[in-house]
């Protein structure tokens, strides 16, 4: 399904229940509280200690972050500090599910995410629960006695974000039983089970905001969909070979919740994947365009499309600019970059109060790579030249010969740093920005960007809309006369010397230190402080962890009864 049905898709299945009672309104879901978050980590905090399923789930997270846990920069006792965990942890899911997760997204408005919840105002609260990933963090970090995190900790920590999300899809699983018209002890058929994942994924594109119907306005609704909607029945069929695949039914197997639970589960964690295809050929609609400048599409081009094909090319350069996605170092020729606006928030669907579902950053594969073969944060220049002439994408071919530039820039970035070059430095991105400009996005300074979706744009800044209209379109197209080459023939002249990319020599690192003012903000809790070593570390039995987790966030309510803002007693 192509980003451009979202919005008709809304518009679509909202027009088609109109005439509909809102029969089941008052069974939507809640957003997630303080205690159910706090019960999920403390679940997962247990199973981190004990043999069984969950036990083998934390263990098998650990082994899927040990890569970038051995290779991202760490405090001066091998921990991670509090940004190091969110950089992991946005990292991990982007790249594995192509879930954006709110409160863990670059430049977030740290303040909000590393609140406690009776801190935040009630729009911050029920703004996406942005606040959860944070308060979840300060909340293993506090128990611990304010310590930074260790692989275990961060896979703990992945587990209950992970356990926030599939709750969110149980509970939309639930609204289609409900809307149904099935009670949960149902036993399904063929027909059923089909109908149920479908209603579950409407509920799912709708990011929840669905006005529960009676079965026959549901399945009217049903119908439009797979009539009108572009994409819809690749959906479903992809959707049901799922279900198959995970748990297939037959007229002797008939499927009842909890079975549906399981391919609801890995539909939710596979729809990222499946939509890749919408971001490839985003990519491949946007490189059509490309000019002269390696990556890049000039905005007049860009603005052509919009009003010639089928993408709506139609943002702001306002708006392109808050995403990072413009280069404008020819003040008079603005141009989009194509990796930054692919991967950009205005190509994400809000499919959940908890993530956004996005567009991969094709530079993690390229990154993963290299952090597997150094297993550290930083590495040599002449290793790294080595290991990325090597590599390939579908834009670039290796083994290959890195240009003069690439090869001195590395070096000079080394130089400035006793001889090495850190990999989780912007320089470093910046760097691999030249060395694959449409795959590697080009880092912008985080003073200089805020990557927002574009309805939240519009409300922080004011602004009537984050989109140009047909006319200014048709405006700004008419007053063009270029006749530069595009695409396949503007590629020929990517090597000369007038095309080459913008470089900026400031630096920005991640930050290591559990205090970095930029990443944290004091949450009101006043836990208990293990003076040398953490629970953890003295491998206290699950049940001693668990009482000092439970004592320390009743004596943080006890703290916030008494008025003491600062955390005391009195």
């Amino acid at each position: 399904m192509s980003f451009a049905s979202s919005c008709l898709l809304a518009i679509l299945f909202h027009a088609t229940c109109a005439e509909a009672g809102d029969l089941g309104r008052q069974a939507l879901p809640s957003k997630m509280s303080q205690t159910e978050v706090e019960t999920l980590l403390l679940s997962e905090l247990s199973n981190a200690f004990r043999d069984g399923a969950g036990h083998d789930r934390i263990f098998s997270l650990k082994e899927e972050l040990k890569v970038l846990y051995s290779a991202v920069p760490k405090d001066a006792s091998g921990r991670l500090g509090h940004a190091s965990v969110r950089y992991m942890l946005h990292r991990f899911f982007a790249q594995r599910n192509g879930w954006v997760i709110r409160g863990l997204e670059p430049r977030n408005d740290s303040a909000i995410s590393a609140l406690a919840p009776e801190d935040i105002t009630e729009e911050e609260m029920q703004n996406q629960q942005k606040w959860v990933p944070g308060y979840l963090q300060k909340f293993i970090e506090e128990m611990q006695g304010g310590r930074d995190m260790d692989l275990l900790q961060l896979a703990v920590l992945a587990a209950t974000l992970e356990d926030i999300i599939h709750k969110e899809s149980n509970q939309r699983l639930q609204m289609a039983f409900i809307g149904l018209e099935l009670p949960f002890s149902t036993l399904l058929n063929e027909t059923q089970i089909r109908n149920v994942l479908e209603v579950y994924m409407m509920i799912h594109m709708l990011d929840g905001d669905f006005n529960l119907k009676g079965r026959e306005e549901i399945l009217a609704s049903h119908k439009a969909f797979s009539a009108k909607i572009p994409g819809w029945g690749n959906v479903q069929q992809w959707m049901h070979s799922l279900q198959v695949e995970v748990a297939p039914s037959s007229t002797e197997t008939p499927l009842g919740f909890t079975d549906v639970s399981r391919v609801v589960e890995e539909v939710t964690r596979n729809y990222g994947k499946y939509r890749d295809t919408d971001c490839r050929s985003l990519k491949s609609a946007l490189l059509q365009m490309e000019s002269t400048k390696a990556g890049r599409v000039r905005l007049t081009d860009f603005y052509k499309e919009a009003l010639a094909g089928e993408w709506e090319f139609s943002e702001t350069i306002e708006y392109l600019h808050a995403l990072g996605a413009v280069d404008d170092s020819n003040t008079s020729e603005p141009y989009v970059i194509v990796p930054n606006y692919v991967a950009s928030r205005t190509n994400c669907e809000t499919v959940s109060d908890f993530y956004s579902l996005c567009c991969r950053n094709e530079c993690e594969g390229l990154m993963a790579t290299m952090e597997k073969e150094f297993q550290k944060p930083m590495a040599n220049a002449e290793d790294i030249l080595e290991r990325v002439a090597s590599l390939s994408t579908q834009t670039v071919n290796g083994p290959r010969t890195l240009a003069p530039t690439l090869v001195r820039r590395l070096n000079s970035i080394a130089d400035a740093n006793q001889g090495q070059v850190p990999l989780h430095g912007r320089l470093f991105a910046q760097w691999m920005h030249h060395a694959f400009p449409r795959e590697c996005p080009y880092p912008q300074l985080s003073v200089d960007v805020n990557p927002m979706a574009k309805a939240d744009w519009v409300h922080a800044t004011g602004r009537e809309t984050a989109e140009k209209t047909s006319e200014e379109l048709q405006l700004i197209v008419d007053g063009d006369f270029s006749m530069l080459p595009l695409g396949e023939k503007a590629r020929e002249h990517h090597n000369f010397a007038e095309n080459e990319l913008p470089w900026d020599d400031t630096e920005e690192l991640l930050h290591t230190a559990q205090d970095s003012a930029k990443d944290v903000v004091t949450v009101q809790a006043a836990v208990p402080k293990a003076p040398q070593q953490s629970l953890f570390d003295r491998g206290m039995p699950v049940f001693f962890v668990l009482s000092a987790a439970a004592f320390g966030l009743k004596l943080a309510r006890n703290t916030k009864v008494s008025g003491c803002r600062d955390g005391s007693m009195v």
